[in-house]
């Protein structure tokens, strides 16, 4: 028995567009474009898994994971463009149905740790120490901390890629003792106990992550975009700084 094409509802179209951030994921091309005053699509919601699968495409997946067995349900769309798509489908091969199912369960894992950002809160005084950086820290300001000092090594697994490492490596050595001195200074200022608040608040969101994101690179993403959203878009490249402060403080990873 053949299955029905569903058309996606207005809203998870909105969904789908948003989950590849307006770009086709395979070329790259805008997934919406602009002519004569009017916005028009060039794109399509892609079956991950085919629709109505012939003999062969049943033969060549038997043994690959399914995110839904229901064909028509979003986890199994994605959104191309109508090109990539029609050379997704024709010939479907292996390795790129893993590629596209691989992405997707990314977004999925993705959108499940946007859905906590709200109910995990950190305190405003984070953005003390991020204006710090941002705007007042200089070269001189850098002691860097020894190599034997760093606990990245023995924390990180296999899910964390070289390039995130050796940035995170860069960033504690760098960074670690001029972002330490800072929070000493804001607790002295204020007369609070701001640094043990927010290191609680940091850890206690890195052990929501963990109960569903196993990847350390998708954790260390996550929470990079949590603390720049949570403190109204700060920049994530200083708030993957701090991320990088608190795993060598223990409170991530």
């Amino acid at each position: 028995m053949s299955n029905s094409r569903r058309t996606p509802s207005n809203n998870e179209e909105a969904i789908l567009l948003s989950e590849v951030d307006g770009l086709c994921p395979i070329c790259n091309k805008t997934l919406i474009y602009k002519k004569q005053g009017r916005w028009h699509k060039r794109w399509e919601a892609a079956h991950i898994y085919p629709l109505n699968p012939t003999s062969e495409e049943i033969e060549l997946l038997k043994n690959e994971t399914r995110l839904s067995e229901d064909v028509n349900d979003i986890s199994n769309f994605i959104a191309l463009c109508r090109n990539c798509h029609k050379e997704f489908d024709h010939p479907r091969t292996v390795e790129e149905y893993r590629n596209l199912l691989n992405l997707k369960k990314k977004i999925i894992a993705r959108s499940k740790a946007r859905e906590k950002y709200h109910d995990y809160q950190i305190e405003d005084e984070i953005r003390h120490i991020i204006f710090k950086l941002s705007v007042e820290f200089k070269d001189s300001d850098i002691i860097p901390l020894s190599m034997e000092a760093l606990n990245l090594d023995e924390k990180s697994d296999g899910s964390l890629e070289t390039f995130t490492k050796h940035k995170i490596r860069n960033e504690i050595r760098e960074y670690y003792i001029y972002i330490k001195q800072q929070f000493q200074l804001l607790d002295k200022q204020t007369k609070s106990d701001s640094f043990d608040l927010i290191a609680s608040q940091v850890n206690t969101f890195y052990k929501a992550l963990k109960k569903n994101v196993k990847s350390q690179e998708e954790i260390y993403e996550q929470m990079t975009e949590w603390l720049s959203k949570k403190t109204q878009n700060s920049s994530k490249y200083v708030c993957g700084i701090i991320i990088s402060f608190f795993i060598q403080n223990c409170e991530v990873f």
